[in-house]
């Protein structure tokens, strides 16, 4: 059986994830009007897919059917390493994960993806892993803060690509993307593909967004996906990243933001990865599947 490991950052992504994954409440078939009363009261004739706890190293994810969720910790480092412990354990214990799913809530970048929508990355990219180019051009001397009106430095970031350090572009399975896409719009959520950016520091800025969406195009900004895409192709896995949007990228305005929508996003994305989870990984059967990901051309990668 083909099994999906979904990998969330934070517990309340993880237990969004789980909620959808166990269903609707629905009437038992059996269910009957003598049934046998509880302490509280008569007998529910309702029921849920179970959920069973597994151990993956020293994490605990939880598991229904084909799919697991763990919740490894926010930002890159935990997601690749968290990522990364559940491969190993899972191929150890002879029963490996087929696809990775970088799953939790993001921000969207104006005009590409709106409070609530679900998004597919066809892109995952490491947005500000590289280094600055340019020399500084202020005048303030040593302890000297530059005024506001005068730039500090000039030049351009340099990529990963361009260091010579590795891809600042992975790309997941096309199949996988377009399944995705499929199985998601079903649940009758707006669904987006397009470039997903993985930050280490999340946006803050009208400004800094503006120039994100001039250098690659995004339609979302996350933490993890880089990461877990990393640790999932050093297992030579397919992986993939999907995003419900809780706010748009710019000025950080907790105000504005909309967990309980997001959350219902990623509810509402499981249950349709688990309605449609033999259409999902059948796609894994095809040729070159399971190749490592390659780094693609992108902008500002040059």
């Amino acid at each position: 059986m083909n099994r999906v490991l979904v990998v969330t950052a934070v517990s309340p992504e993880a237990d969004a994830a789980c909620a959808g994954m166990m269903g609707p409440w629905q009437p038992r078939a059996n269910a009957s009007a003598s049934a046998q009363p509880s302490r509280g009261g008569p007998g529910p004739s309702w029921d849920r897919q179970l959920l069973t706890a597994v151990r993956l190293g020293p994490y605990l994810g939880r598991r229904s059917g084909a799919l697991t969720v763990l919740a490894a910790g926010a930002a890159g480092p935990a997601a690749a390493a968290g990522t990364a412990t559940a491969l190993a354990t899972a191929r150890a214990t002879g029963e490996p994960f087929s696809l990775v799913i970088s799953l939790g809530v993001a921000g969207g970048f104006t005009g590409r993806a709106d409070i609530g929508d679900l998004v597919v990355a066809d892109a995952v990219v490491a947005a500000d892993l590289g280094a600055e180019s340019g020399l500084d051009t202020s005048a303030c001397g040593p302890g000297q803060r530059p005024s506001p009106s005068t730039p500090s430095a000039s030049g351009d970031f340099l990529s990963l690509d361009s260091l010579g350090l590795g891809p600042s572009v992975l790309t997941p399975h096309e199949g996988v993307v377009r399944r995705l896409v499929e199985l998601l719009t079903g649940t009758g959520r707006t669904v987006t593909t397009g470039p997903v950016l993985s930050v280490s520091t999340v946006t803050g800025t009208d400004q800094r967004a503006a120039a994100l969406a001039l250098r690659f195009g995004p339609v979302a900004e996350a933490m993890e996906g880089y990461a877990v895409a990393v640790a999932a192709s050093a297992f030579n896995t397919p992986f993939a990243e999907v995003r419900a949007i809780s706010n748009l990228v710019g000025r950080r305005d907790r105000s504005a933001w909309d967990l309980p929508r997001a959350f219902a996003g990623l509810s509402a994305a499981t249950a349709g990865l688990a309605a449609g989870i033999d259409a999902l990984t059948a796609v894994l059967e095809t040729p070159g599947s399971a190749e490592p990901a390659r780094p693609v051309p992108g902008p500002g990668m040059s």
